[in-house]
């Protein structure tokens, strides 16, 4: 693993800016101690755990527990942001587009971490931008399919619905049951697909339930049909290894200021090579833009946030891919150990550990998930997410590299005291 702890970026005529910081420090170094360790044995690791927190800046007021949102960055990130925003700042042209032109190394360093080619990943702002340039861009006519699970139903589903409504394209929902096997997942699918479907669009990591839909088997079931597969990767990429080639998906949209704790409004889309030249792009774009950067051409675009992507890169990196999966794994599991003894509390979850990631759902008897939310943020200090109407309704959790089992322990006696079970 490459070790990022002097990186320096020359901007404009022969100006350099040391970004040298001191979490890029700290994370080499407690990597150093950990080196040959298997990453379960590191997940268990407090004092290497403490060392990666302390490279954040949080400031106290909650226990964070939403690391599939918006989570906090790295202070080599906030740090990064900060000196580019005032070159930026002080001189937009041609520090802005000089530190735009960083996406081009941050697609290599992305690609890498994605089982990819440098030449299928384009820098978006969000995964919902990336999902938004496939289900617009494919040509359909009206009649023409796309197949999607109810765990769509936030947000792939927004758009596929729209372009149904204006353009006659047929948006079908397959049913699946909690905590599908592969052979459910595959099966139910199978059953809905017919020779007019285009698309499958499914998430890599279902949002609130914790655990992984078989895209490579989704995908050979729709190549098997001439149809391609867009996933939706807002929650996997770089909360667990992903890799393009094993999934053989067409498209895979994510957010980078999820779980890489980029800054916000940062994103990446995988499209596969030989889909590049019949996919359109969202906004109009010159004629001769016939590579990936077709899918960046959006205007003016903040240069900073861009740019420092790369300390975000840096910072993960230093972790490692497989120890940040195995730590939020041994979080969550720590978590619902603790809370297995609430006969008030249900974890709505994926049991088997090698199909479950670091996020759940956690329902409590006798309130909605919205006031769940509302009342461990005010009277405990826990910030989690959570409206799920209906009979799973609950809380969104999912810890991160910078939570500890004191605070799984303060989550569990939070929910013991509102439940009742104290």
């Amino acid at each position: 693993m490459t070790i990022h702890t002097n990186r320096r970026t020359v901007i404009g005529a022969g100006v350099a800016i040391g970004l040298t910081s001191n979490a890029l420090a700290i994370a080499a170094s407690a990597a150093q101690a950990v080196t040959g360790r298997s990453p379960d044995d590191v997940a268990r690791d407090e004092a290497y755990w403490r060392a990666i927190a302390s490279a954040y800046r949080l400031d106290g007021r909650y226990v964070v527990l939403n690391g599939g949102g918006n989570n906090p960055q790295p202070g080599s990130v906030i740090d990064a942001l900060d000196r580019y925003n005032r070159m930026a700042g002080a001189q937009p042209r041609p520090h802005n587009y000089t530190l735009y032109a960083h996406r081009h190394d941050h697609r290599r360093r992305l690609a890498r971490l994605m089982g990819a080619q440098p030449e299928e990943v384009a820098i978006t702002r969000n995964t919902t931008e990336g999902l938004n340039i496939v289900i617009w861009g494919l040509s359909m006519e009206p009649g023409d399919e796309i197949l999607m699970s109810e765990f769509e139903e936030r947000y792939a589903a927004y758009i596929v619905n729209q372009r149904a409504a204006r353009h006659g394209v047929v948006a079908r929902t397959v049913s699946l049951p909690l905590s599908p096997s592969v052979d459910d997942v595959v099966s139910a699918f199978r059953a809905q697909i017919t020779p007019r479907t285009k698309l499958i669009v499914a998430s890599h990591l279902v949002d609130g339930w914790g655990y992984n839909l078989p895209i490579r088997e989704l995908a050979a079931l729709a190549h098997e049909h001439e149809a391609q597969v867009l996933v939706d990767g807002a929650l996997s990429f770089s909360q667990i290894p992903v890799d393009m080639r094993a999934l053989d998906c067409d498209y895979f949209a994510t957010s980078l200021h999820k779980w890489l704790n980029a800054p916000l409004g940062t994103g990446a889309l995988f499209v596969r090579q030989d889909r590049i030249a019949d996919l359109w792009p969202l906004y109009g774009v010159p004629p001769d833009r016939t590579d990936i950067g077709k899918f960046e051409y959006v205007g003016t675009v903040p240069g900073p946030t861009y740019a420092a992507i790369g300390q975000a890169i840096d910072f993960y990196e230093q972790i490692g891919p497989e120890r940040k999966a195995a730590r939020v794994r041994y979080l969550l599991a720590y978590l619902t150990d603790a809370l297995a003894p609430n006969g008030n509390v249900r974890v709505v979850t994926e049991r088997d550990p090698a199909r479950r990631a670091g996020l759940a759902r956690i329902a409590v008897s006798g309130t909605t998930g919205r006031n769940l939310t509302r009342t461990l943020r005010e009277d405990f200090g826990i910030y989690t997410w959570g409206n799920f109407p209906g009979p799973n309704d609950g809380v969104y959790v999912s810890p991160n590299v910078f939570n500890t089992p004191a605070d799984m322990d303060r989550f569990a006696a939070a929910l013991a005291a509102i439940s009742g079970a104290a």
